[in-house]
């Protein structure tokens, strides 16, 4: 289990210490979320860099040239290493309370340059920081090529983390003003993968991380249904959907982007396998297309199909939508009870909130 942060004169918060996040865990999983890190060093020209790292445990590792300065730096060289994410924007009725929602890091240490077998893991842990799994998916660095870089490594000791969350924090004489206030929440999406149209599962993981989420899980039967993404088993669905009547053209990477511009619901048995799937194309206040919505064959016959309809169509980021369309050839029994229909000459089908 981590330990907790150890406040320190140089980590001990002064502005604002009731953000002060004290868990370690907290502080992993803040720089797991973040791409990059900025380092600091001293001297007679101070030198900040944006830097790619991975981190092993209680261990952070950045790499560059032999020739890199800051990390070569004699044997050792003391940093300072920041990691900042921005949540949200805060609008206050004044000026002066404007904020942003952040979790933000800094850690103070002295780097240490590591060698063979660590400075080999180390490598494989900056490959696949940002895309897990990576590292077996490409060719490993080559004795010239680990002969070039310098790796090193800062201990996560000495640290201090900031969070800020909620709303606007106005003065109490700003309360009557009628300017408006609020949080603008910020959240990453990856675009679609440019490549070939076989995506390896490192891009693939990666791209459903940042992909549209739905909090919350339904039961049905001896079925999970959940908005989550990252549950996806993309192989698997790739091969139902391309047995469809209306998905001849797919591929995966067609897939993948479907995915990643869609609200979906998986349905899954209690070990995980996935056993239906289906998905909302929306712009999330007036307007939804339902899409894909399939059920492996030995899970048919057990109301699936509109148990993930419904999931969509009542959840609390999408019920609010005044008007949903699908497309079924076969398959309107089905949509009835969720209130589509009746279908028009064209096979669609209309729900009217």
């Amino acid at each position: 289990m981590p330990l907790p942060l150890s406040p320190t004169p140089r980590t001990t918060l002064r502005r604002h210490p009731e953000r002060a996040e004290l868990d370690r865990a907290e502080l992993y999983a803040l720089l797991d979320a973040c791409e990059v890190v900025h380092v600091a060093v001293g001297g007679e020209t101070p030198t900040l860099l944006p830097m790619a790292f991975g981190r092993l445990g209680d261990r952070l590792y950045l790499h560059g040239a032999v020739a890199n300065a800051l990390l070569r730096g004699g044997a050792t060289r003391e940093v300072c290493v920041s990691a900042t994410k921005v949540d949200g924007l805060v609008l206050a009725k004044s000026a002066f309370h404007h904020s942003m929602n952040f979790r933000s890091a800094v850690i103070f240490g002295t780097l240490e340059v590591v060698e063979g077998d660590e400075a080999i893991r180390a490598l494989e842990a900056i490959v696949d920081h940002t895309l897990p799994g990576r590292s077996l998916e490409c060719r490993a660095p080559s004795p010239a090529e680990l002969r070039a870089t310098v790796v090193a490594a800062l201990d996560l000791r000495e640290a201090s983390m900031k969070v800020r969350s909620g709303g606007p924090r106005d003065a109490a004489t700003d309360d009557a003003l009628p300017h408006w206030a609020g949080v603008l929440p910020l959240a990453e999406r990856m675009d679609a993968p440019i490549g070939p149209s076989e995506v390896p599962p490192s891009v693939a993981a990666a791209a459903l991380r940042r992909a549209p989420h739905l909090d919350g899980e339904r039961h049905h039967d001896a079925f999970v249904l959940s908005g989550d993404p990252t549950r996806l088993d993309l192989p698997r669905l790739y091969a139902w959907l391309r047995d469809t009547y209306w998905a001849t053209d797919l591929d995966p990477a067609r897939l993948l982007r479907c995915v990643q511009g869609s609200f979906v619901v998986g349905a899954y048995d209690t070990h995980g396998t996935q056993l239906g799937f289906a998905r909302a194309v929306t712009d999330g206040e007036t307007f939804g297309w339902l899409a894909d919505v399939y059920v492996a064959p030995e899970a048919r016959h057990r109301g699936l199909a509109r148990a993930m309809t419904a999931y969509l169509v009542e959840h609390p980021r999408l019920e609010r939508l005044r008007r949903w369309l699908l497309g079924t050839r076969d398959a309107h029994g089905v949509y009835g009870p969720a209130g589509f229909g009746p279908p028009t000459p064209e096979r669609f089908l209309e729900r009217r909130r």
